[in-house]
């Protein structure tokens, strides 16, 4: 009996003819290439396995096929997709000693399909392999935090957001992600910076990033092979079934890049995106700064967000900080107040944030601390003079004395400390400089005062400036 496929479902289609009488049987499989077989595959599986930087999947696919003795053709069609046809590959899982792969060949008058001949010495099911590399599936990141009413620690969020404009559906896929600085191939470093696309590349340049690739993922699979062993609980009798839970993504360290894996199966059609949750951390300790720089922020005060991507004390492993390195996206910071009430203090793009790293989140220009600056006198002292070889007069050395005040208000209900740093014309030293700084250049000066809940005091303070002609 022949199933129908729906539109929504893939473009690309296998078909396998069996036997020499050329009689085609067909049944519909959703899948991201349909392979239509007188049987219904017992089982079945999709793996995306999603580079972000070069815009490259490698798409893992395996089934159950059922074959008869002699010769069993397979079809496989891309017409519509971004597949790359010169990936495609066909393996045997199962019953390998009795099958074999003739060769490969081109439907007359095709550009946009292949056919496998292989020799079965069999009558029965086997199972079989499918793996291709394809464009259009992309991933990014993006984070959600939320501090409590002290500000002294957090929640995190993290989300990752699948897209697929590839051509293809892929309705029961599992998902890894790869995330890090990658250098598939050493000559062609500069996808790792996206200077080109997977799906620029000439033939050559791809067939180096495939086999690239392919090292990359048997290490990655190597690695998790290695864990799931070591930390595989021993069994226990009669043990009762675990109640639901909700996914997770496993994180896996890989020297130079992590690999993020969806848990479970995932439906992503074609023209559509899904956001699928990463970790969630709970009260991550954070420290808010207050900064106002002449160079940074143009003397104005930006409240900043300080945390580490390191792994909290009683914190589930799987869903911590410290895990994993955190890939470029955009944070989303809201503070809850004593009432339970949201405020949104800004969106901001954090770039890739390594495992044991500060993070630190400039949420932008803040009216809760206000930093207003006036220039009080000023005094120019200390002359000396010379006499040039005609005997007139000039004045080689001289010093200028700036004397500054700061206005600090804190409108908040705690204490705040505020870092300032400021930027003078001249190499300077302090002059009446009554509070403890550090000199940061021949030219910068960085002080940290604090301020009490609803205080406003006011820094006085001067510096010389040193003229010689």
């Amino acid at each position: 009996m022949r199933q129908q496929t729906s539109k929504g479902y893939m473009k690309a289609r296998a078909i396998i003819r069996l036997g020499f009488s050329a009689l085609v049987f067909l049944i519909a499989t959703q899948v991201s290439a349909h392979i239509e077989l007188v049987t219904v595959p017992k089982s079945q599986s999709v793996q995306l396995t999603i580079y972000n930087s070069a815009d490259i999947t490698m798409v893992k696919e395996s089934r159950e096929l059922t074959f008869k003795p002699g010769l069993n053709t397979i079809q496989f069609s891309w017409a519509g997709t971004l597949i790359d046809p010169t990936s495609l590959r066909l393996t045997f899982l199962s019953q390998k000693a009795k099958l074999t792969l003739r060769d490969t060949s081109f439907p007359p008058g095709r550009t946009d399909a292949l056919q496998w001949n292989i020799e079965s010495d069999m009558s029965g099911p086997a199972r079989v392999e499918i793996n291709y590399f394809t464009s259009g599936i992309t991933w990014s990141a993006d984070y959600t935090a939320i501090t409590n009413a002290k500000e002294n620690q957090m929640s995190v969020d993290g989300y990752i957001r699948v897209v697929n404009n590839s051509g293809e559906d892929y309705p029961n896929a599992e998902v890894r992600l790869v995330v890090g600085t990658v250098n598939l191939v050493e000559d062609i470093a500069g996808l790792a910076q996206g200077k080109w696309r997977y799906a620029d590349l000439d033939e050559d340049k791809r067939d180096r990033v495939r086999n690239g690739f392919k090292r990359k993922m048997k290490k990655a699979e190597a690695a998790k092979a290695m864990m799931d062993s070591e930390d595989a609980p021993a069994p226990m009798p009669s043990a009762p079934v675990a109640a639901q839970k909700p996914k997770e993504i496993v994180k896996e360290g890989l020297s130079e890049y992590f690999l993020f894996t969806v848990e479970g199966k995932e439906k992503i059609p074609n023209g559509w995106q899904k956001r699928l949750k990463a970790f969630g951390a709970k009260d991550v300790d954070v420290k808010v700064v207050y900064k106002a720089s002449d160079r940074i922020t143009g003397g104005s005060v930006h409240k900043f967000y300080e945390f580490r991507n390191v792994k909290e004390k009683g914190q589930d492993p799987k869903t911590s900080l410290g895990v994993s390195p955190l890939p470029d996206g955009t944070v989303y910071i809201f503070s809850e107040d004593a009432k339970n009430n949201l405020s949104y203090q800004g969106g901001v793009y954090m770039k890739y944030v390594a495992t044991g790293d500060k993070v630190k989140l400039d949420a932008g220009e803040t009216r809760e601390v206000v930093l207003r600056t006036f220039t009080r006198d000023f005094k120019r002292y200390g002359f000396t003079t010379e006499t040039r070889y005609d005997k007139s007069h000039y004045v080689k050395e001289w010093m200028d004395e700036y004397f500054y005040e700061h206005e600090l208000e804190n409108t908040l209900s705690r204490p705040v400390s505020v870092e300032i740093e400021r930027t003078f014309p001249g190499n300077f030293e302090g002059g009446k400089i009554p509070f403890k700084y550090e000199k940061i250049d021949s030219m910068t000066i960085k002080f940290f005062p604090e301020a009490e809940a609803r205080e406003k005091k006011k820094i006085p303070y001067s510096v010389k400036i040193e003229h010689k002609e």
